[in-house]
Parts: structure tokens; sequence; C-alpha cells
């Protein structure tokens, strides 16, 4: 699904040069320096081996993020590479001093091979293909409160800052620039997989199909604030065999590349999700629901007594 902000970012994005993303690299920084073997040295601080601080904080700019954080009352933003680990480069972004409370974003990423397990995936393209894969993205306001409008979700300590489908176009942005075929990343909680598939699809049908069984049988009844809860605490019943569900977090892909495109749309990757989708059908266990929230000193705001 393509969000309103693809057709804004391609056109910025067209305009900006290496010399952008890159700026602020010291003029006697040679290429020796920076390249060691053939890999990028982890002393250059550069995201990805392309993306300079002061590169990042001009693509915040120009993509307009800086007005919209200072909108909210987030001022003198600073961004912090971290590439001391050669396999997974560290990105945290601050309001003002580099604290915790100031802390508004953090970016774990690697990049390359990724291994499937063929056996989940029939007619998958036998290759291991080349990947941005995302290994933690926090995006919060640590000025704002939770309140009915905003409630929290399981793992936030903060309300999000709202920009995930801006940033989400810069990851893209991003792969396209390293010529990687995709992104993968494996949420950890179900809310955050699920506001993942607006883009991205799991690489293993069945959980595909479990995605799309709870939007069926549970987001109609239920607030997304309860279904977040309830699969959180494990108050998820698989009503064909009373079993109880518990989430487990598996890749989920963006396909940038052609072939791996078809497959993700193809008839036989659909067909599939479709049958497995067969197997399930969800319902919330309204008392341990209760009991656990209740426990955790979390608030119910919706009437759960006539459902289900």
């Amino acid at each position: 699904m393509m969000t309103r902000y693809r057709k804004e970012f391609r056109k910025i994005a067209k305009k900006l040069t290496l010399a952008d993303i890159q700026c602020g690299i010291s003029d006697d920084l040679s290429l020796e320096s920076l390249v060691t073997f053939g890999r990028v040295s982890p002393t250059s601080n550069l995201l990805l081996g392309v993306f300079s601080q002061q590169g990042i904080l001009k693509i915040l700019e120009v993509f307009g993020f800086i007005k919209l954080l200072e909108d909210m009352g987030l001022r003198n933003i600073d961004i912090v590479i971290d590439t001391s680990d050669p396999h997974t480069n560290r990105l945290y972004a601050y309001s003002g001093s580099h604290c915790s409370e100031n802390n508004i974003c953090e970016l774990i990423l690697k990049q390359g091979p990724l291994h499937f397990k063929k056996g989940e995936l029939p007619g998958f393209p036998n290759r291991n293909p080349n990947l941005l894969q995302i290994e933690w993205l926090l995006l919060q306001n640590p000025k704002a409160k939770f309140n009915r409008e905003r409630l929290p979700l399981p793992g936030q300590s903060y309300p999000g800052l709202g920009l995930g489908d801006r940033v989400m176009e810069l990851l893209i942005l991003m792969t396209r620039r390293l010529r990687l075929e995709g992104m993968i990343n494996k949420p950890n909680f179900f809310h955050t997989a699920f506001m993942f598939t607006r883009e991205f699809v799991f690489t293993n049908p069945n959980n595909q199909a479990i995605l799309h069984a709870m939007s069926r049988d549970l987001l109609f009844d239920y607030s997304f604030y309860t279904v977040a809860w309830a699969t959180y605490f494990n108050c998820i019943l698989n009503t064909n065999d009373k079993t109880p569900f518990l989430w487990k977090p598996d890749y989920l892909i963006l396909p940038l590349n052609k072939d791996l495109i078809k497959y993700f749309r193809s008839k036989e990757y659909q067909r599939t999700v479709q049958d497995l989708t067969k197997k399930y059908h969800f319902c919330i266990d309204v008392e341990k629901f209760t009991k656990s929230m209740k426990k955790n000193n979390l608030g119910i705001y919706e009437d759960l007594s006539g459902l289900r």
C-alpha cells in the first residue's frame, strides 16, 4: 500500500546528492581510511557506510521532519551514529542533551543476505536476497503524555511521534540508495507487526494467515488497544480447538526486487494464505483479559460484557 508521502519523498530524494548525505565528513578523510579490505571501516562513523551524521540531519530537514518535531516541542535535534559493531549499525536521535528522557528515536540496522527456511516458502526464488534488516525501531515523544486519545500499547514508555509512515518512506529510499532488494524485520509485538503489514508481508504464509484471521475476528469487535494487550497477555483463543494463541515474532518483508515482489503477489502465495486462514478463528478470553489488565493497572475503555 503506497502511503501519501511516497511521490513527494521520491521527488525530494532525486535532488539529494552523495555530497548532501555525506556532508560534514572531514576533508582529510581519505578513501584508504574509509575502506579496509573492501569494507567500510567502523571508524568512518557512516551509517551503513553511506550516511553521515550531518547528512542525516540534512535529510531530516529537507523532508520536513525537523519542522514537524519542532511543532511538537522537540527542538535542538541531534543525531548519534554508532558503528562500533561492524555488522550492526545504530542511530539515536535526541531532542536536546543525550539522555533517555530526550531520546526520540532508536534505529538498529544490518544489511546483507538473509537465509530463509525454504520449507516455509514453496516457490521462493532459490537464493538468499540482500536485504536491509531492521533489528529495532523506536519512535517516541518523551514530552507527550498518554490519554484517552493516545492509549499506551505494549512496550511503550511514551506516546509515539505519529511519523511512522514518513519514517518508512525514508527507509525505503535508503534501501534503494543502498541497492538492496528489500527490507525485513521481526517485530516483538503483534500491534507492531500489524502496523508494519500496511507495507510488509510475512515470509511465512501461516503467520500472514494468522494476521488476517485476527483482523477478521477481533478488530471489528474490539479496539486496537484491547487486541494489542489481549495478545500480549496471551488472552486470545483459537475457537476451532479452544487452545490459547501465543504470538511468536517472525520475519516480515517489504520486497523491492521484481522477482521477490512477483513471489509474494503470486497466486501460489496468496492461495496458501487463504487456505491457512480457514484454520483459525479467534476470540478473546474476556475474563482472563480483565484480570490481566487490572493486575497491571491498565484501563479497559470498552464494554466487553456483550462480546464473544
